[in-house]
């Protein structure tokens, strides 16, 4: 409460309503040669950056900064504030207020004078984003990008918002700048309250009783009941966000624990999904999220996290809930990054743009006409009306739709005289026609920056595509991507990279590029067959968690975000809560829950265990907001296999018992395949729990375990899985 006080005295300050305080003389301005003329010419400090959102900015008249010692020392040298802008390439606001306020000199000029002025990509510095962000919200009570914080010389914040429009932001610097002359000490005693409470948190979190019970994981998923949208799916908010972290949690408890209400909301929600505007339906992919509750009209900009996770959860769901039309929609999203998210490297680009061509949606809305000529006048009004494309329109007036798949076939042909089956498949015979119409507009900007986790996400996805469709790309892709991170983004001393473009790396790895990395790791290795390969994911996996153990590691439990040696202005964060993406503490958990399953090291899971006892008080007040850390409880406190199949690969006794334990993918369990000799002495030695399997008699052979304990060795499919409490599908 203290602290909340003390921020808005400061906020007076700043924010006097109808008041534009003047300027007194300068503190000092940039060289004469640098003027915002000839650094719109010759460009600011960010030219020939990794990061494409910090080329985007390299010729605005402001003189940015990359966040470096270069521009830190400035500012103590000529005792200047920091004004930190934050971003990312894709972001429709952040272009928005490039364009309206810092390509304008007067903008420029002020900056220049009295700020040092850094941007910061968060997609390469999500440590530095963390931070700031928990500092904004801390002060305002919300957050977003363009993130716009004020800092001291020592990198404390002392006022921060998000986007702000040219009149208010000049307004908004002169103050500070007034202020920060001469009302000094009240900014540096804020800056330091402030900065007290954010390095303090993570030990905040702490005060678990060690207690890991069903009663956790039951809590969270009564969480998700109570905020779930009876009307329109997903969670109840004014926009939609996919969410895959929370929902693929629900799916694996609806499936340890069925329920009628779980398997409605689950089953609700990736059909609203799936059939909404958010829903690229043309070309595939999943738009960021929706700005209305019904799922319908996209904020455009489409991120590799939130395909690589929803092509995992809508081919898992498919599995488990008998649903072809979500194994279909999955393999649709890895054919859509395959095809237009790949570099040439076989690595996966960072998202695409909201705009095209200065516009938001332009490339991706139709109007009925165009559908109607396209398909030609028997075909078309069905086709539109199939697509929700009317006359009127439902994108912002403009008599253009964002195309939906949620009419009724069976009407729509009873309407137009059509054969029922033939309306059902009408997007499938003109789907590739309009794809090559739409390819002739202005497409977006694709930011090909490579992501180490978010290629993780996009990796084990791909290893279960193959897994659940025998699609042999699948797997090559996974592999590829794969080999590229461990090629280009493992440092020689064992280190991650955070992100790389054309082939140059740039950013210390954080703890999701570790963890997610193992996991994915994992699952290709899970799926192949190949000895070679084996040893080297496995090595390289258990060679990635171990050096992120001793780099990340805190004494008191959990891990930090970032290693100790990379500048952490505000200590070193830790992040507990999922996001778009699974914390990292909680990916950290899986990463070594699995390896432990794999190998039959158990004192990963002793450390995974004894860590999530420390979080429960924090799992009992988050909620769903800890759904992948809640997961990671559900597999150390219930029975939780080790499957190993021996035998000759492609036999058809080795395939079936493949099929098998893939067509349930069980929740419960992982797999290694090895030859019918049983695995190498090299990967034995990475994996102690595969010494001794080997077919029996010369048949394909399963070996089901739990952390050491096995059952009987057994050659029928049927009793494999009845060893793991489950059932062949009927």
């Amino acid at each position: 409460m203290f602290l909340r006080a003390g921020l808005v005295a400061v906020f007076i300050l700043f924010s006097s309503a109808g008041c534009t305080m003047q300027d007194s003389a300068s503190s000092g301005g940039p060289t004469a040669d640098r003027t915002p003329a000839f650094i719109r010419e010759h460009g600011n400090h960010l030219a020939g950056r990794t990061s494409l959102y910090l080329r985007q900015h390299a010729h605005n008249p402001v003189d940015w900064y990359p966040w470096g010692e270069q521009a830190l020392q400035r500012a103590h040298r000529e005792d200047k504030p920091i004004f930190l802008s934050i971003g990312y390439s894709s972001c429709h606001w952040c272009h928005v207020m490039e364009e309206e306020v810092f390509e304008h000199d007067d903008v420029a000029e002020y900056l220049n004078t009295h700020f040092i002025c850094i941007k910061v990509d968060r997609e390469e510095r999500p440590d530095l984003d963390t931070v700031y962000m928990s500092a904004v919200q801390a002060m305002t009570g919300r957050g977003g990008w363009p993130m716009s914080v004020f800092l001291t010389p020592d990198l404390k914040p002392f006022y921060g918002g998000t986007y702000f429009p040219r009149p208010q932001f000049l307004d908004l610097t002169r103050q500070i700048v007034d202020v920060y002359r001469n009302q000094r000490d009240d900014i540096e005693h804020q800056a330091a309250q402030l900065a007290t409470h954010i390095e303090s948190q993570p030990a905040t979190t702490l005060g678990g009783d060690g207690k890991l019970a069903q009663d956790l994981v039951k809590a969270a998923v009564d969480n998700a009941r109570e905020i779930y949208d009876p009307h329109h799916a997903g969670f109840s908010q004014g926009q939609k966000f996919p969410t895959p972290v929370k929902w693929r949690f629900l799916l694996h408890q609806w499936r340890r624990q069925p329920d009628d209400e779980l398997r409605g909301m689950i089953t609700g929600t990736l059909e609203a999904m799936q059939g909404g505007g958010i829903h690229d339906i043309v070309g595939g992919g999943f738009h960021r999220y929706t700005v209305d509750v019904e799922w319908t009209v996209p904020h455009f900009e489409k991120m590799l996290y939130d395909n690589g996770q929803l092509a995992g959860l809508f081919l898992e769901a498919g599995v488990a809930l008998g649903r072809p039309d979500f194994i279909a929609t999955g393999s649709d999203v890895l054919d859509f990054l395959l095809r237009e998210m790949r570099t040439h490297e076989g690595a996966f680009c960072a998202s695409f743009d909201a705009d095209s061509g200065g516009e938001e949606g332009s490339y991706y809305i139709w109007s009925r006409d165009e559908i109607l000529e396209l398909a030609g006048p028997d075909d078309g009004p069905a086709l539109a009306d199939l697509l929700g494309a009317s006359e009127r329109g439902n994108f912002e007036h403009s008599g253009k739709s964002v195309l939906t798949w949620r009419a009724d076939p069976a009407s729509i042909a009873g309407k137009y005289g059509l054969d029922a089956a033939a309306a059902g498949d009408l997007l499938t015979k003109y789907r590739s026609v309009l794809r090559a119409e739409r390819a002739k507009r202005t497409p977006p900007g694709l930011d090909t920056k490579v992501v180490t986790a978010w290629n993780a996400l996009v990796i084990s996805s791909l290893a279960q595509g193959y897994a659940v469709t025998g699609r042999q790309k699948y797997l090559d892709g996974a592999v590829k991507a794969t080999d590229y991170l461990l090629e280009k983004h493992v440092s020689p001393d064992g280190a991650l990279w955070r992100t790389s473009d054309g082939g140059k790396t740039s950013g210390e790895g954080i703890l999701d590029d570790y963890a997610l990395l193992v996991s994915a790791l994992l699952d290709v290795y899970q799926v192949s067959e190949d000895p070679a390969l084996q040893v080297r994911y496995l090595g390289a996996a258990r060679s990635l968690l171990d050096f992120a153990r001793s780099e990340f590691g805190r004494a008191e439990g959990g891990y930090y975000m970032n290693r100790d040696q990379v500048t952490s202005p505000l200590g070193r964060p830790v992040d507990t809560f999922d996001n778009v993406t699974p914390s990292g503490q909680a990916a950290m958990y899986q990463a070594l829950i699995t390896t432990a399953a794999l190998t039959g090291e158990t004192g990963y899971l002793e450390e995974a265990r004894d860590d999530l006892g420390r979080w429960t008080g924090l799992i009992r007040r988050a909620g769903i907001e800890t759904a992948w850390m809640c997961d990671a409880v559900s597999k150390v406190i219930a029975p939780y296999y080790d499957v190993v199949i021996a035998g000759d690969a492609g036999a058809p006794d080795t395939e079936e018992l493949w099929h098998a334990f893939w067509d349930r993918w069980p929740v419960n369990a992982v797999m290694t395949m090895v030859p019918a000799g049983g695995a190498s002495s090299k990967l034995q030695k990475l994996a102690p729990a595969l010494e001794g399997k080997k077919a029996v008699a010369g048949t394909a052979t399963a070996y089901v375990c739990e952390f050491g304990t096995c059952q009987a060795p057994t050659t029928e499919a049927a009793v494999m899985l009845k060893q793991m409490g489950l059932e062949p599908r009927r």
